[in-house]
């Protein structure tokens, strides 16, 4: 007769069914639904890819709000933190489909500050390949143009929606100048222009040299200063973000709007030939006009 080894006391025989087939212990048991509920909770709950998204949503939207550039830097440090920015590309796209499916806007790349002093142009000159963008980005509207009127998109209401108007007013009218006077326009030049305006000193928003100064923070002027004969020159050009935001159709569109020029005054369509295509002589030569009113008083 073979021998019968004992079981030990401390490891009971798994229990049969009423089958016959025998039952998994206790310990495999806990295991089991320990894997069943991690794979039930993984399934719903965010991944990381989900996550950096969101954030880089909630990132642009709020530079936006307060007029901040969204720069790279503090995409790497806000949104993939310690993780790496490998997988910017597809963040950055996902982030993109978001915005444009749920709010209407997307990211757009600001241009690089042009090279207007001699010791700039010369150190672009060492600069092997000189970069198009800055790396930088701001939101703008990727409606249609049917529905991109002051009735559908009104001013923000902070602060108010007539403070807010009014800023807007005042650079575009700046921007415009600047472009209509070839791309720069010194600063007496620029003062002339805000006397006739009586904005020389205050405007219904600030100071006019704080006003600028927050005109030169946000990205839509640039002031520059350079040393020709011994004196000081000092001239405005249009910003980064006053070449997105508002532009040569912007600026067409303004000057459009206060001398009348609309249906009948251009080509079939209702457009004035060259206004938003680009066209520097057509914008110049509305320059002419105005400066020749100006000096005619009217």
């Amino acid at each position: 007769m073979p021998p019968v080894r004992k079981r030990q006391a401390n490891q009971p025989a798994p229990a049969d069914s009423d089958d016959g087939t025998p039952q998994p212990s206790p310990a495999r048991r806990q295991r089991t639904r320990s894997s069943s509920a991690a794979e039930d909770g993984g399934s719903g709950a965010p991944s990381n890819l989900d996550a950096m998204v969101k954030k880089m949503v909630r990132l642009a939207l709020a530079s936006e709000y307060a007029r901040l550039t969204i720069r790279r830097t503090d995409i790497n440090a806000k949104v993939f933190g310690e993780q790496g920015t490998r997988e910017f590309k597809v963040v950055f796209e996902q982030a993109q489909k978001e915005l444009r499916s749920r709010f209407g806007m997307e990211m757009v790349e600001l241009p690089a500050r042009e090279k207007t002093t001699i010791s700039q142009r010369r150190a672009a000159q060492k600069t092997d390949k000189p970069s198009s963008g800055n790396k930088s980005w701001i939101l703008t509207t990727t409606l249609p143009p049917s529905y991109q009127s002051s009735t559908i998109l009104p001013p923000t209401k902070a602060p108010s929606a007539s403070t807010e108007s009014t800023y807007t007013g005042l650079y575009s009218f700046i921007i415009a100048l600047i472009s209509l006077n070839g791309g720069s326009l010194a600063e007496p030049k620029l003062d002339r222009y805000l006397t006739r305006m009586n904005a020389e000193t205050h405007t219904p928003i600030d100071r006019t040299d704080k006003l600028l100064q927050r005109m030169i923070r946000e990205g839509y002027l640039v002031r520059t200063r350079e040393l020709d004969g011994g004196e000081e020159q000092i001239e405005f050009l249009v910003g980064p973000r006053g070449k997105v935001e508002v532009g040569t159709k912007g600026v067409a569109g303004l000057v459009r709007e206060v001398y009348g020029r609309g249906v009948g005054d251009g080509n079939a369509n209702g457009r004035v030939p060259g206004y938003g295509d680009g066209d520097e002589d057509v914008l110049g030569g509305e320059m002419t006009q105005i400066e020749e009113e100006e000096e005619g008083g009217v």
